[in-house]
């Protein structure tokens, strides 16, 4: 289980991103975390994954456990061998690269060569596209594809626990539809996703439990049926109108969750 207790994370050593988040993602499961720019959803997934420092952040007070291990004194490279890998946003691709050179950057230092090519296999497999252009350059391939480079070069290291930044971002509808088939496919095969989204359709379609992140703070937690239900959820992030247009409190223009003040959407995401 991955588990985040009352933590507390600052930029520049004033900005606060995050304010006492505390949350867990049990074995197997699909967790949604949904949030408006600035929220601090992206901080939340640099801190579980180690590269908060490379973002001039710093962990002031509270605890990041793997099955009861921390993971906050680990770096990046030790937390993907620990079994946590991120899809990060925007796919980030080496686009000068093949698209079996960019599987085999995601595998971890020690696996075997007949590992590397299983898991390869069972990425081409899963993304036929990917094997039918695996000697192209992935700088080539559609915004889609790369996506699907993304996920597949995460599952070359064979990850327990799978952080998904905003894996719909700038993608078709149908494509979108596809990514969420695939989310769930990952899932059945035993691996926990956290899953970071704009798009909360998609979402909490495929997820167990879901989160709301507001400013910083969880304000809204429970099973995904449940968040879909409320609503706020309904109103904000499903794009259901609110013919009263209250806000996360119930009262008449109270701000939306996740809204940053001016000046802070540069450091907190």
């Amino acid at each position: 289980m991955l588990e985040v207790k009352d933590l507390h994370v600052t930029y520049g050593g004033a900005v606060r991103a995050l304010q006492g988040v505390t949350l867990s993602l049990p074995k197997g499961k699909v967790a949604a975390l949904l949030g408006s720019n600035g929220a601090g959803k992206s901080t939340l997934l640099r801190t579980i994954s180690g590269t908060l420092r490379m973002h001039r952040g710093a962990v002031t007070s509270g605890t990041v456990e793997l099955d009861g291990g921390s993971l906050l004194k680990r770096d990046a490279a030790a937390i993907v061998t620990s079994g946590v890998v991120q899809v990060p946003e925007g796919r980030r691709i080496f686009g000068r690269m093949t698209v079996e050179e960019n599987l085999r950057a995601g595998s971890v230092g020690n696996a075997s060569r007949s590992s590397r090519g299983r898991l390869q296999d069972e990425v081409f497999e899963m993304f036929p596209v990917l094997a039918d252009r695996r000697s192209g350059r992935a700088g080539l391939l559609s915004g889609g594809e790369q996506q699907m480079l993304a996920i597949g070069r995460a599952l070359m290291a064979e990850p327990e626990v799978l952080l998904m930044d905003e894996p719909s971002l700038g993608l078709a509808p149908r494509i979108i539809g596809q990514i969420g088939r695939v989310i769930s496919d990952i899932n059945s095969r035993g691996v926990s996703v956290l899953l970071v989204e704009q798009n909360a359709t998609m979402a909490l379609d495929v997820a167990d439990l879901a989160y709301v992140l507001d400013l910083g703070r969880v304000s809204l937690s429970g099973s995904a049926d449940e968040l879909a239900g409320t609503d706020a959820v309904r109103h904000l992030y499903l794009g259901e109108s609110s013919p009263d247009a209250t806000g996360m409190d119930g009262r008449p223009g109270s701000p939306v969750p996740g809204s940053a003040p001016r000046g802070l959407s540069r450091w907190v995401s």
